[in-house]
């Protein structure tokens, strides 16, 4: 499973503005760092009803009409993650009916952790605030829901942020909630998410079936429920069982249209599953939809759209759906301008953002004219990690070009180590992948050179560094850009040891599910093997998976 601390969540931060120009644009945030008030949907002074973001809310004592619509869009856009608009919505709704109880229980709820990001102290005493201020506006009139659902917000944040003991306080009560009101989606949903978030939090598992149990039984009352597909989708990446969500994936962009990250959340499962063209289709949309949504905000232009804070993760996503898919156009459309963005990031050269770029320079290495991988322009040397990322980028094009020399050349310039590397700023996940690429570049060499066998151990040196959970579960999609074990597996073949190749894409094709070409390397394989129908079948698969170029089902390219 994906450790979910370590999102590649790519938060933003303001730019400065010269001349009409973001000189500034983008700054990824470690994962660990809120981004409490983001969110891509317009906030203006006086907020207004936002549609398109799916479903939610449920009908709350409230004199004004008006306010029950605000604290069901606020409810709404908090489940899609527009967590600025749904503060501005639950506000609004407040000043609407300032005797609304459950106005403020919706203020104070949207002020609560995600399964991205913890709140702090200080922030979890003013919603705390808000929910005491609601359970003085309770009267003996009103509804026992009500007074329930105050009594098991005040338990969140009494020690809770995120990880506290008011987390699972409060999912345990939300929980009970969910008992007693079984036909209720939105507090099933909520307690579901409400026992996501501190497993999340901890990178765990623990009660992520009871989480999986409350959504289901949602999506089989109503399949169309927007909430509680946003949250199977992570429920069941997180759980191992990704397939489960695919039917709900594929309907979701079409009933929240306007949240740009409900229109990614199916690339989760898709990539997880092996639609990996898919995955690319959808953050292209998302990543369209972010650009939009920056200009309706009036962000600085041109790059506004780098301050939304999951539209670096969408274009990454994009990027590595592209990547196993072959679709040489999205990917390079996407990682140019990341890479044209990082390196003026005001946060500066963390090694998370370098990773990032790492995704979008392998990008340019698969795709791009090779003349142009070499013209990559230099990031500076205070972007250590990526100048190593860029000379495997260059590295990559010389193979493309046939060039040994140049593989080599590009190869002694990768260092094993940029300093000092630990886990804690994951600059020891960064110095891993400038050993995978060592890895691979010493086997691209030795295919080219015609010496398989060498290219083989390489390649299975590499993939064991990959495959390593601290390289493997870093991130999702995954940080390293493709599974290395198929090189592994195209050296075997080249060297004519057919059912060790074999054995190999089985390995690879358990983790990487349809990757085309690994499917290309396991029909040539059989092919060798005398296995003809398995070669056509998976020969199939492989060009129906494969956007690109078929020159890459070269051995020697793989």
């Amino acid at each position: 499973m994906r450790t979910w601390m370590l999102l590649p969540l790519l938060a933003l931060l303001p730019a400065t503005v010269s001349d009409g120009a973001m000189t500034a644009p983008l700054s990824f945030l470690l994962a660990d760092v809120a981004v409490c008030g983001g969110g891509d949907a317009p906030v203006s002074a006086v907020p207004e009803i936002l549609p398109g973001y799916g479903s939610g809310g449920f009908t709350i004592t409230t004199v004004n009409p008006e306010a029950q619509a605000f604290f069901d869009n606020g409810m709404q856009l908090a489940h899609a993650f527009a967590h600025k608009a749904a503060t501005a919505a639950m506000a609004r709704a407040v000043q609407l009916d300032q005797t609304c109880a459950m106005c403020l229980w919706g203020a104070a709820w949207t002020d609560g952790p995600t399964i991205n990001f913890t709140i702090d102290p200080a922030e979890q005493k003013t919603a705390a605030g808000k929910v005491a201020a609601a359970e003085k506006l309770l009267t003996p009139a009103s509804p026992t829901k009500e007074r329930e659902l105050i009594a098991a917000l005040k338990l969140r944040y009494d020690h809770g942020g995120g990880t506290g003991s008011g987390d699972r306080a409060f999912a345990k009560a939300m929980d009970s909630l969910a008992v007693k009101y079984p036909d209720d989606d939105e507090i099933a949903t909520i307690a579901a998410d409400a026992w996501m978030i501190p497993t999340a939090q901890s990178s765990g598992t623990r009660n992520l079936p009871r989480a999986v149990e409350l959504l289901e039984g949602v999506l089989k009352r109503h399949p169309d429920y927007t909430p509680a597909i946003h949250f199977y989708i992570h429920a069941t990446e997180m759980s191992g069982f990704p397939a489960r969500a695919e039917p709900y994936a594929d309907r979701l962009p079409a009933l929240a249209p306007h949240a740009s990250h409900l229109v990614h959340m199916p690339s989760h499962t898709f990539y997880q599953i092996g639609r990996y063209q898919d995955a690319a289709d959808t953050n292209v949309r998302a990543v369209a939809m972010g650009i939009e949504n920056a200009k309706r905000q009036g962000l600085p232009q041109p790059g506004g759209e780098w301050l939304l804070p999951y539209h670096g993760h969408n274009v990454q996503y994009g990027v590595g759906g592209a990547l196993m898919s072959g679709d040489a156009k999205d990917a390079l459309d996407l990682s140019g301008p990341m890479l044209a963005a990082a390196v003026h990031s005001p946060k500066g050269p963390n090694p998370f953002l370098q990773m990032a770029m790492g995704t979008a320079y392998a990008a340019e290495a698969r795709f791009a004219v090779p003349a142009d991988v070499l013209a990559l322009p230099d990031p500076g040397a205070k972007f250590a990690f990526a100048q190593a990322y860029r000379h495997y980028a260059r590295g990559e094009a010389q193979a493309r070009l046939g060039n040994a020399a140049g593989v080599r050349a590009e190869l002694a310039l990768i260092p094993e180590s940029v300093g000092p590397s630990n886990k804690a700023d994951f600059t020891e996940h960064a110095t891993r992948l400038m050993l995978i690429a060592r890895y691979v570049l010493q086997g691209r060499a030795a295919m080219i050179e015609g010496h398989p066998l060498e290219a083989a151990k390489f390649f299975a040196s590499g993939a064991k560094i990959e495959e390593a959970k601290t390289v493997a579960s870093f991130s999702d999609p995954p940080i390293w850009w493709y599974p290395v074990r198929r090189s592994y597996a195209a050296a075997l073949l080249a060297a004519g040891k057919p059912q060790e190749a074999l054995s190999a894409t089985d390995t690879v094709l358990a983790r990487r599910l349809h990757d085309p070409l690994t499917l290309s390397v396991r029909a040539d394989a059989e092919k060798a093997l005398g296995q003809t129908d398995g070669a056509t079948r998976d020969r199939a698969l492989a060009t129906e998976g494969w956007r690109g170029d078929k020159a890459a089902f070269e051995l020697a390219a793989i």
